[in-house]
């Protein structure tokens, strides 16, 4: 990775880190979801960033993957577990961060529990270390404080302009003998769940976040321009329907529905993810650059 390479990641970080310190205050009861991403996505752009994807704001049972369509009316609830996950890219280099704000006391523990672990991975991060320690350190330290793993969602290795690329890095143990490399950047994310939840989370209908496949699609025929105004515009990052109505106000959403049908092949469609038994979930995430001896946490608001 070339000296311009890491310049770049370590500005999407210094961003996300800022972001992550302002919006903590923001999570309050009552506060609108969809203001809330908005704000923090305004914010990404107001500090020199672009957001790498739509700000996911998850809450209780919800684990990943919600973020408020156009006029979308929903707010925090009272004692809500409310994540927040973000991403902030310069140029195509992402960074991919996320925290848990508890409005119970009797949640406190749970989102302790998912930082602390992240925080001894941290430690161990460095080439040459297999990444099935990371599960191990994940499952044993979430059982030990009472919790269970999410064992179907993982921290994952990201390269430019792709959020999801190459390695997933897991949060159970398993028999991978797989090991982290010099100069990747990877995403470390435990999501912990209650001892009576299932460990699992599963997809429902709704879906508001969407992604291209490639860099290079046909954009041809009744919805091909609208096709290629979304392309040229999000590339191979994931967006929405908010981003694409407020971006190109000439798009309708009922255009903007039939041209993701349309494309259908072309595209990942990002379905909403609960907890099987419909319990609470926390999750903390950061980004690290692995080093030879060490690794960088790009995002933590501990720098």
């Amino acid at each position: 990775m070339n000296e311009d390479e890491i310049r770049k990641y370590l500005a999407a970080g210094e961003i996300a880190r800022r972001v992550k310190k302002d919006s903590r205050k923001w999570v309050k009861e009552g506060a609108s979801l969809l203001d809330l991403c908005e704000k923090v996505e305004k914010r990404i752009e107001e500090l020199g960033g672009s957001p790498a994807f739509p700000c996911n704001i998850c809450i209780d049972e919800v684990a990943a993957h919600f973020t408020p369509p156009p006029g979308f009316s929903g707010k925090i609830p009272p004692e809500g577990l409310v994540k927040v996950d973000f991403g902030v890219h310069v140029d195509g280099y992402i960074v991919d961060t996320a925290f848990t704000i508890p409005l119970s006391p009797r949640d406190r523990e749970i989102v302790e529990a998912a930082e602390n672990i992240l925080l001894r991975v941290s430690g161990i991060l460095k080439a040459g270390v297999k990444i099935s320690q990371v599960g191990e350190i994940v499952e044993r330290s979430a059982r030990s404080r009472g919790f269970k793993v999410i064992r179907n969602l993982t921290g994952h290795e990201i390269d430019r302009f792709n959020l999801h690329t190459g390695l997933s890095v897991p949060n159970i143990k398993t028999f991978s003998v797989e090991k982290f490399r010099k100069d990747m950047v990877v995403a470390i994310e435990p999501f912990l769940t209650l001892a009576d939840g299932s460990g699992e989370v599963g997809e429902i209908e709704n879906t508001y976040i969407y992604r291209f496949k490639h860099l290079s699609i046909d954009c041809t025929g009744e919805f091909g321009s609208i096709v290629k105004k979304l392309h040229n515009s999000f590339k191979t990052l994931p967006f929405c329907e908010r981003w694409a109505l407020s971006r190109f106000g000439e798009i309708e959403e009922e255009s903007f529905k039939k041209a993701l049908e349309y494309s259908r092949k072309n595209l990942v469609f990002y379905p909403v993810l609960l907890e099987r038994n419909r319990k609470k979930v926390a999750q903390a995430e950061d980004t690290f650059l692995v080093l030879e001896d060490s690794a960088i946490n790009l995002t933590s608001e501990q720098v």
